[in-house]
């Protein structure tokens, strides 16, 4: 039972008495910690220890300073001033990062989740053992063991399994992955838990609350961070409130109260207890019809009208955001939800779907209302900083933050900023993600009068949230179970009991075998997309045996693929450097010029053109540092690169020439009976590509091109694994260089232009994501062959080579609409 203690005014309160700031064996000690941002100050000289065994429990507004405390502590932010000390001995900031944070035992689980969605759920715990990148036989087997068994220690019963992709779970699951994942990282003494619950169910809160309680008995120490109060009083041993950056109070959870707590962190005690939505007018007409197979189970179409809130309920992943996404949709594109009237969407998954992370706080809200206006009309950044004023001081966001990007604010403010956007919008219909995941209990208060007052005005309201109490402010609850509404809550009929009455009674194998077929179909067009490149491989080489039936012979296939050797070898190394996000705009010139190199100067001196080829290859790796170090964009780089690769190669070489040296030759003009040996050496590329791509760099390479940040953050260095993804293409093009003076039997500088567009091609018509994260080894081979060869089809047919480019522009664009197909619809 909570003790109900009056409340002391924040001017009255003195921090409790603590250790000593040193600590004591086994303890973590924060000493004076001071970070300031500018004019801004984020943390004014707090102190903190933290004790083995304890459960912390940090508490704070938004805004006061505990995410950039725990940043400090987990080493991902230096101090301006102040000290830690582990086990009563200092530790100098200079040298404290995450890696070392991490070597002392330290584990942080953020608040924005910080997880490789393009990785398994295995390949994400591996990501949290930085001391683990030998290639060691099982290495993949250990870490889906110890996935597993960490997720069921945390979590029992879980539905997904430790081999599927991050990127399909849903943000309860990766909740569940991140934390298991904290947890069970060997040597870990402190996991910080920020806002641990935010999106997790009761029957999950609780197991992770047993946990942390079972895990603290054994003399693991926790920092949990919530604003969930009641979660706080319930697992924390101490408290600690921030305010403004400073220390409020500290003391025992037995001497603190939702109430106390809430006014310390400048709440309104008097309206924690009220009812979230008061009661509004009686709605009007309908622009929301729900109608066929959404509500079958119930019987009837639902019609939501102005001025209501409806409330979607039911465990999650049954349909609830599916419906806010399709009434959001463009009219008309699906036939079970009509609206007639325009929709703004406040997310919930901040970072997928809501913030503009290179944008400013002002460009975030402003959004909303310049997408509905005409798109020649004229903006004015005055107006648009008064609206958003307007609505930011509502929500008590800052307008002195409008300049700062928006990453740089907490993720309540983020949230708030969001929320902003749809109030500017002015739109009809308001729909809601779980809007105050991770937001404090004053700006929920303010939140959910904001919402009141959109229904006085005849909005419509549509809330999904993970927490039931929230439910009980709506006019009508719709519970869902396998992607249908199976109950409609009205008036007296909603209640927390209700909700969960009616959200597990429904939860019926319905669910289980639609999510299985609509698997099923998105695997097969998956796969169908993903055998595009060999389908189209196959017609390509069909169709040219049907015109010389020659070609099927070693000679024939050797004078067709030979030459495609050295795309196969650059569109390699365009693709670790797409896998990291960028896109390389010299490898061709690059490739060009090593082939300068091997033409003449390996020619005649064989040991100084080795060492001229190692010192280029050394020179391509060093632009991953500088990208990373200097913070310039890739393009330009190596757009600057290019200019100096054929520079040199021109002042080496001004005219085609030289001559290839003889091994260099004989590697290419070798017999193995009636197998081609281009053939050979195109497939030993591909087993070198894919064993590079399945070992535990490859995995790492992969998690910098999804989520560099969580990389980081889990101890690898961003530098160093820059160095090595460009050292890797560095290799690739620079073979691929040798393979041109090899066939050619002599160099020229101009020989590579073309390979900087076709392997660009040919990584995205195998599968690789420009975006970073993803990329597909024997796909690319293939579609680098099959571009390869559609000159030499065309030249067959007697079609002009001036259409060879845009044939294979079409079959690019054919094959990335078709990639977009089936990533909508495994979304949906």
């Amino acid at each position: 039972m909570i003790k109900n203690t009056e409340a002391v005014p924040l001017s009255e309160v003195s921090p409790a008495p603590m250790q000593a700031i040193n600590g004591s064996a086994g303890s973590v000690a924060l000493a004076g910690i001071t970070k300031d941002f500018g004019p801004t100050r984020a943390n004014d000289h707090i102190d903190i220890v933290i004790n083995p065994g304890e459960v912390l429990g940090l508490v704070g507004g938004n805004g006061a300073g505990k995410s950039t405390l725990m940043k400090i502590l987990s080493g991902a932010v230096t101090p301006t001033s102040g000290s830690i000390a582990f086990d009563g001995e200092d530790t100098d900031f200079e040298r404290y990062n995450t890696a070392a944070a991490q070597a002392r035992g330290i584990r942080m689980v953020h608040q924005e989740l910080s997880l490789c969605t393009n990785l398994s759920v295995a390949e994400n715990f591996f990501l949290e053992s930085p001391d683990s990148m030998l290639p060691v036989p099982g290495w993949r087997s250990r870490h889906r063991v110890r996935a597993a068994t960490a997720l069921d220690d945390v979590f029992p019963d879980i539905t997904f399994r430790v081999d599927d992709n991050v990127g399909r779970l849903s943000i309860s699951e990766r909740q569940m992955v991140e934390i298991a994942r904290a947890a069970a990282t060997p040597g870990v003494r402190l996991i910080v838990l920020d806002e641990p619950t935010s999106s997790l169910d009761q029957t999950r809160s609780m197991q992770l609350r047993e946990f942390v309680r079972r895990k603290a008995s054994e003399g693991m120490a926790f920092i949990f961070i919530s604003h969930k109060l009641e979660d706080i009083i319930d697992i924390a041993t101490r408290v600690v409130v921030l305010r403004n950056g400073r220390l409020a109070w500290q003391g025992a959870s037995r001497d603190a109260t939702i109430e106390h707590l809430v006014e310390l962190m400048g709440g309104d005690v008097n309206v924690i207890h009220q009812h979230a939505v008061e009661s509004k007018q009686e709605a009007g007409q309908g622009v929301i019809r729900l109608t066929g197979g959404l509500v079958e189970p119930i019987g009837h179409p639902i019609e939501i009208r102005h001025g209501e809130i409806v409330g979607l309920a039911g465990l999650e992943g049954n349909g609830q955001r599916e419906l806010l996404h399709a009434v959001f949709a463009p009219r008309g594109s699906n036939r079970d939800v009509e609206r007639d009237a325009a929709a703004s969407f406040i997310a919930g998954d901040r970072q997928k779907e809501g913030v503009f992370s290179q944008w400013n706080v002002l460009a975030n809200i402003s959004i909303g209302r310049i997408a509905g206006r005409f798109p020649l009309g004229f903006v004015s950044d005055a107006d648009e900083r008064k609206e958003a004023a307007h609505h930011a001081a509502r929500l008590g966001l800052d307008e002195e933050r409008f300049n700062s990007n928006i990453l740089e604010l907490s993720g309540g403010n983020q949230q708030k900023a969001l929320v902003a956007r749809a109030l500017a919008a002015d739109t009809p219909i308001l729909l809601l993600d779980d809007p105050t995941r991770g937001v404090d209990v004053a700006t929920k208060q303010d939140f959910y009068k904001l919402c009141n007052n959109a229904a006085k005005e005849g909005r419509i309201l549509i809330w999904y949230t993970t927490e039931d109490a929230e439910l009980l402010a709506a006019d009508r609850v719709l519970v869902f179970s396998g992607g249908k509404i199976v109950r409609e809550l009205v008036g007296e009929e909603i209640s927390e009991e209700t909700i969960v009455g009616a959200s597990f009674a429904h939860a019926s194998e319905s669910r289980a075998e639609q999510t299985q077929a609509r698997s099923s179909a998105a695997a097969w067009a998956t796969r169908l997309v993903d055998a595009a490149p060999f389908i189209g491989l196959a017609l390509v080489l069909t169709a040219m045996i049907s015109l010389n039936p020659r070609v099927a012979s070693t000679f024939g296939m050797d004078l067709l693929l030979l030459p495609a050797l050295s795309l196969v070898l650059v569109t390699a190394a365009q693709m670790f450097i797409i896998g990291g996000s960028e896109i390389d705009l010299g490898v061709g010139a690059f490739a060009g010029l090593i082939s300068v190199l091997a033409a003449t100067v390996l020619y005649t001196n064989p040991l100084l053109g080795a060492g001229a080829i190692l010192l280029t290859i050394s020179l391509y790796a060093s632009m991953g540092a500088l990208i990373q170090v200097r913070k310039i964009p890739a393009i330009v780089v190596t757009l600057g690169a290019s200019f100096i690769w054929a520079g040199l190669g021109l002042t080496i070489q001004p005219t085609p020439g030289g001559t290839s040296p003889d091994w260099l030759r004989a590697l290419v003009t070798w017999s193995l009976g009636g197998i081609p040996k281009s053939v050979v050496l195109i497939t030993i590329a591909a087993v070198i590509i894919v064993l590079i791509d399945r070992s535990p760099l490859g995995v790492v390479l992969r998690g910098f091109g999804n989520n560099p940040q969580s990389a980081i953050r889990s101890g690898w260095s961003a530098v160093r694994f820059a160095v090595v993804r460009y050292f890797i293409a560095g290799v690739f093009a620079g073979v691929a260089g040798l393979s041109l003076t090899a066939i050619n039997t002599a160099s020229d500088i101009n020989a590579g232009n073309s390979f900087t567009l076709l392997s660009v091609a040919a990584a995205v018509m195998g599968g690789c994501l420009l975006l970073g994260g993803v990329i597909s080894p024997i796909g690319v081979v293939a579609g680098a062959v099959t571009l390869s060869l559609i000159g030499a089809l065309l030249g067959m047919l007697n079609v002009s080579s001036d259409y060879y480019i845009a044939t294979q522009g079409i079959i690019l664009i054919v094959l990335l609409a078709l990639r977009s197909l089936v990533s909508r619809e495994r979304k949906s």
